[in-house]
């Protein structure tokens, strides 16, 4: 197959390409910088150039198979009025050119397009599945317009997958990263109650679902998230049990609201998510549970056994 990323040098992109051209298929990617790109994710066979906003080159929707959409400023980081509006319009504009390039021509007939599970807004402890409503919140209004834009392409008779993803975990990037910092001066505890339940997923798992999404017919709206869910104050447990590092003092709501602004919100907020859809397609995580998930993604080694990736 021949796939089409945006988003391709970002920290799951880069992954997914690696994963997909391992196992036979062909990867191209967009790019507003296409010399830097190729050095930073070199398993994609060519970048062409795009801003973004603008319809995409005909060239590079005219030869795949598929298109996967993962381009979006990123969420990390306090959320300004000129960020919020970064991360609205980035997908938006971004998801609107890529259906408009593929409905215009007869391009590919499947976009994979990204999402999150802020869809669901602060929940506490109800169980979420695929058809679950909306919640509130920025992240829940920019999810649900995200994916308007991508399931306009039906109507062309693209097969249109959503993936909502929960926090990614994984080398070199990800959710991890600010998490390690604070464990690192001694700050990780748990972050407000510790009750609310966050929604985590091994980013191996995030590509195996891409790559399962893409090759199998199903259409709609996935969670990617792993079947065990955890609350904030066993990850935070877990995680410093897994560094090394004490995981004791707390970081009251304030606090983290008054550090982070309106990003904390989805630090504080409680969305229990499972994968439904995904598992009764026949999905199998790799990284089902959080301890090994954790220690695979830290390097910090672990007895457990994995599937491939992709398997």
């Amino acid at each position: 197959m021949k796939v089409l990323i945006t988003g391709a040098t970002g920290f799951i992109g880069s992954r997914l390409a690696e994963i997909l051209c391992a196992h036979g298929h062909t990867v191209t990617g967009l790019s507003r910088n296409p010399e830097s790109a190729k050095e930073r994710a070199p398993a994609v066979s060519r970048f062409y150039a795009w801003d973004g906003i603008s319809v995409p080159p005909a060239e590079a929707i005219a030869e795949a198979d598929a298109v996967v959409n993962l381009a979006g400023e990123t969420v990390n980081g306090r959320w300004t009025a000129a960020k919020k509006q970064r991360i609205l319009d980035s997908r938006i504009n971004a998801t609107r050119a890529i259906v408009s390039a593929m409905t215009s021509t007869d391009g590919p007939k499947v976009l994979i397009n990204g999402g999150a599970v802020g869809f669901y807004g602060d929940r506490g402890d109800e169980v979420l599945t695929e058809t679950s409503g909306r919640g509130g919140g920025f992240l829940a209004d920019v999810v649900e317009a995200w994916e308007r834009e991508a399931f306009n392409a039906e109507e062309a008779g693209v097969r249109v997958v959503s993936l909502r993803t929960g926090i990614v975990l994984g080398p070199e990037g990800g959710a991890l990263e600010p998490l390690q910092r604070l464990f690192n001066v001694g700050m990780g505890g748990p972050v407000g109650s510790g009750k609310q339940w966050w929604p985590w997923v091994h980013r191996d798992d995030v590509v195996s679902a891409i790559e399962f999404v893409l090759t199998r017919e199903v259409q709609g709206v996935f969670n990617v998230t792993a079947p065990n869910p955890a609350r904030q104050k066993d990850f935070a447990k877990a995680l410093g049990s897994v560094m090394g590092r004490p995981s004791i003092l707390p970081a009251p709501a304030f606090a983290v609201r008054l550090v982070q602004g309106g990003f904390a919100d989805e630090v504080l907020f409680s969305k229990r998510v499972l994968p439904k859809r995904l598992e009764e397609a026949g999905f199998v995580f790799m990284f089902p549970h959080l301890e090994p998930a954790l220690r695979e993604a830290l390097n910090r080694g672990g007895s457990h056994e994995r599937a491939p990736v992709g398997v």
